[in-house]
């Protein structure tokens, strides 16, 4: 158990290092942080994940420390509900209730999108 904790533990560092370099990206370009930095890395988590169950499955089934740091570690840590759900509540605690829920709408069907295409890449 110890040694698969251990894979995560990497795989999720390196997620988490990859979003924080995403956000900075993006609070570079716009000069300030926005919403698109969470919502490009759940849309391309998403996707990625969709190819890492079909590809997991389908080659590497044995290989369970690949499939616990590749999904739950990185993938894991790079995708980031939780800012997703502080940057929507924001947004409607500020009144901006239109904004709010075409983040959110958008966000969560180009989630489920990405993964769904993700698997047909990968296959």
């Amino acid at each position: 158990m110890l040694k698969q904790l251990l894979v995560v533990a990497a795989g999720g560092a390196l997620g988490s290092s990859l979003r924080y370099l995403n956000f900075r990206l993006f609070h570079w370009v716009f000069e300030r942080p926005v919403p698109l930095a969470t919502y490009t890395v759940n849309v391309l988590g998403c996707l990625l994940m969709g190819m890492a169950y079909a590809w997991l499955v389908d080659r590497a089934m044995g290989n369970e420390n690949l499939r616990l740091f590749i999904m739950m570690g990185f993938l894991g840590a790079l995708t980031t509900w939780s800012s997703f759900s502080l940057e929507t509540g924001l947004m409607v605690e500020h009144g901006q209730m239109g904004k709010a829920a075409i983040y959110a709408l958008a966000t969560i069907l180009s989630c489920f999108v990405a993964f769904f295409v993700g698997i047909e890449l990968a296959e």
